[in-house]
């Protein structure tokens, strides 16, 4: 059967994804999984491509499994499934190529409880904004407490995305491949117009240029000293690693602590549980959960709920019942066992 070689097969598949609007973040990752297969087998056809192969590809000694945990090989599985499952559907092959699962699966033990996600209170959020002594870094802070979004999202902000006649922040969702408008709070509009101060006499930069709300760094040389110094550059943005360690040193000053690879969504799941717990006094609880994902982007509540930390709530209150006394009877009290009839 002819048909495309393995290189022409994956740009193919890219192009099918970006018409049905698959999230580029999916399209990223099936891309380096797909790459590499093309590396290990170069110049191959499409149709070329066995079972053997993949179990060659992903369990043997170089496999790219090797050594990873098993929701990373799930996700590779996810990865090339999705591929020969396209292919086979244009024609490429007569059946679809099966991808194999590992010969040697081992469960993954869990902790008997989850570690309950570190979550700020409201005080705690504004020391940690009243502390960032950098303006850039009191900026960032600013817009992840007043939108809960990614700092993936909060980096790629533009300048002219700040619109202040309409109240909203334009926001394209790396993860959902979306663009949302987040309304500008009245403590955010003021944290951003004085931000906004700083950044144009820095920078220069207006709402008219495509610069960056959160700009890199460029480094100078100091007229006749030849010493290094950097200055800000709004035509490029701030890198993650800058952020990240500012972040860290401002949890270490502030004396909060944070579980590990946490860092920036300690803000975005603090501040949604804020909003979920003053939307539960007013209203249901399901609506609370509803309007909760929508501001984390969520696509469904369950997800909402995991990200919130309920569940670990779920089994602090199941510890504290478990075996206790908890309707008032007293130690001294005579109590008669409940027993079925007969």
């Amino acid at each position: 059967m002819s048909g495309p070689t393995l290189h022409e097969a994956i740009k193919k598949f890219e192009r099918a994804q970006r018409a049905e609007h698959v999230p580029e973040g999916t399209v990223r990752q099936y891309r380096s999984v797909l790459n590499r297969l093309q590396t290990q087998f170069p110049g191959r056809q499409f149709a070329g491509i066995k079972t053997n192969d993949l179990s060659q590809f992903l369990y043997g000694e170089q496999g790219i499994t090797v050594g990873r945990k098993p929701a990373t090989g799930t996700t590779y599985r996810s990865a090339l499934n999705s591929f020969f499952a396209y292919g086979a559907l244009m024609g490429w092959t007569k059946t679809q190529t099966v991808v194999p699962r590992p010969v040697f699966r081992t469960k993954a033990v869990r902790a008997k409880t989850d570690p309950m996600p570190t979550r700020l209170s409201p005080s705690a959020l504004v020391l940690m904004l009243e502390r960032s002594e950098h303006p850039m870094m009191r900026g960032m802070i600013a817009v992840g407490i007043g939108t809960a979004l990614r700092i993936s999202d909060i980096l790629k902000l533009k300048v002219g995305d700040v619109d202040f006649h309409i109240g909203e922040i334009a926001v394209w969702v790396q993860k959902t491949g979306r663009f949302d408008a987040m309304p500008i709070t009245v403590d955010l509009e003021e944290e951003l117009r004085r931000y906004l101060g700083w950044l144009t006499q820095e920078t220069g930069a207006t709402g008219r240029g495509p610069a960056y709300l959160f700009p890199g760094w460029t480094r100078r040389n100091a007229e006749g000293t030849g010493h290094l110094y950097y200055v800000p550059d709004a035509t490029q943005k701030c890198s993650y690693p800058w952020a990240l360690k500012r972040l860290n040193t401002l949890y270490e000053e502030c004396g909060i602590p944070v579980q590990p690879k946490e860092a920036w969504h300690v803000i975005r799941r603090s501040v949604a549980r804020i909003y979920f717990d003053q939307l539960r006094h007013e209203i249901s609880h399901d609506h609370a959960l509803r309007q909760t994902a929508a501001l984390l982007g969520h696509k469904n509540t369950e997800t909402t709920e995991r990200y919130l930390g309920l569940h670990a709530e779920r089994l602090a209150r199941n510890e504290s019942l478990r075996g206790k006394r908890f309707i008032g009877v007293t130690p001294d009290a005579t109590v008669t066992p409940i027993r079925r009839p007969g």
